[in-house]
């Protein structure tokens, strides 16, 4: 039976450190059925004469300079047309793909037909010390990352693979409306078409760097977020104004908007109408949710800088269940609360729990 094609599809621009390891991790896979796009986009350090040279050495590469830097989105859209496999991996080029990544991608997708998009969890790790890996874990069923990807991705892009079917025949693309998110907005599109999933297993090294557009261009990504959000609402039938979302915002970000019960209030409201609509309209886990949700309940007290007295209101709401915390997620809680600590900004919390 032969083996369908993957395109790899990898954006580079001013990687001469990293490319070239990248690039390698990906023609040593199990998995050797494969073309990879790499799209330079008008590199000023010597990322281009790496890419020629790789490219001599296998015929599995081709190159692609692009006339004008794009940036990211562009070239993303520019490099799906260039591919011609049935599946699209997607491949960063500062990170490395373990060895059977894409094998068992494709594997998971041959036989589960009614799925289009499957990614991995990764290890994270920083350049200067690559032997310190930090394991990221996202559900992995499409019924428990419906309610994940309501607040935050679910999905590592650098790992993901995706049948080419998703852009030519569900019609969805990377829009520049969700610059530095516009994978989360993919994924949130992507939910209410098709199904999606998780392997339960480590696929990638995913590295952290000082340089990256995401440690960049963070309160951008925070406002894009939003926008984001109003795709879940439409979808489900909720408003999009601005308020509204702000509460939205609140509850995936756990941390209220404003230091009141008023408007810790808001957001208890919205959580639960999310349950109530669940169970009168599934549309994802419904155990999963409450779980999740129980303990974004208990982080928006925690950091609601109300301080003790937000102890009574956190157990006074049906969202609250001892049973979903740690004792590690109470010590946080109590410590915040007690001190009054603002979320990522203390250096009490930083000392203690970082």
């Amino acid at each position: 039976m032969t083996k369908p094609l993957v395109s790899v599809l990898i954006p580079c621009y001013n990687v001469e450190k990293y490319v070239k390891d990248a690039i390698n991790s990906i023609l040593t896979q199990t998995y050797s059925n494969l073309e990879i796009i790499a799209i330079n986009d008008c590199s000023t350090d010597s990322t281009g004469d790496i890419l020629r040279e790789l490219e001599k050495l296998d015929n599995r590469i081709t190159v692609v300079d692009n006339p004008q830097n794009l940036k990211l989105i562009q070239t993303l859209n520019k490099g799906i047309l260039l591919c011609n496999g049935e599946y699209i991996a997607r491949m960063d080029a500062d990170d490395i793909a373990l060895p059977t990544r894409i094998e068992k991608e494709v594997s998971f997708l041959e036989t589960h037909r009614d799925h289009d998009i499957v990614s991995t969890q990764f290890y994270a790790f920083r350049s200067e010390n690559p032997s310190k890996k930090d394991r990221h874990h996202s559900p992995v069923l499409d019924k428990e990352l419906r309610a994940y990807i309501l607040f935050r991705s679910g999905i590592c892009h650098p790992a993901v693979l995706i049948r080419k079917r998703v852009f030519t025949e569900l019609g969805l693309k990377f829009e520049s409306e969700y610059l530095h998110v516009e994978d989360y907005a993919l994924w949130s599109q992507a939910i209410y078409k098709t199904k999606i999933a998780n392997l339960d297993e480590p696929l990638l090294l995913y590295r952290v760097h000082e340089s990256q557009v995401s440690s960049l261009n963070e309160d951008l990504q925070t406002e894009n977020k939003k926008k984001v959000f109003k795709i879940h609402c439409k979808q489900l039938g909720f408003p999009t104004d601005e308020d509204f979302i702000n509460v939205y915002a609140s509850v995936a970000e756990c941390v209220p908007l404003h230091p009141t019960f008023e408007y810790l209030n808001k957001c208890e409201e919205f959580i639960l109408q999310l349950i109530d609509l669940n169970k009168r309209s599934p549309f994802c886990d419904k155990a999963y949710l409450q779980r999740m949700l129980s303990i974004h309940w208990l982080r928006l007290c925690a950091n609601s800088r109300i301080g003790l007295k937000v102890i009574n209101r956190l157990k006074a709401s049906p969202l609250y269940m001892e049973e979903n915390y740690t004792s590690r997620d109470l010590a946080i809680f109590y410590t915040k609360c007690t001190f009054k600590l603002r979320y990522k900004k203390s250096l009490i919390y930083k000392l203690v729990f970082r």
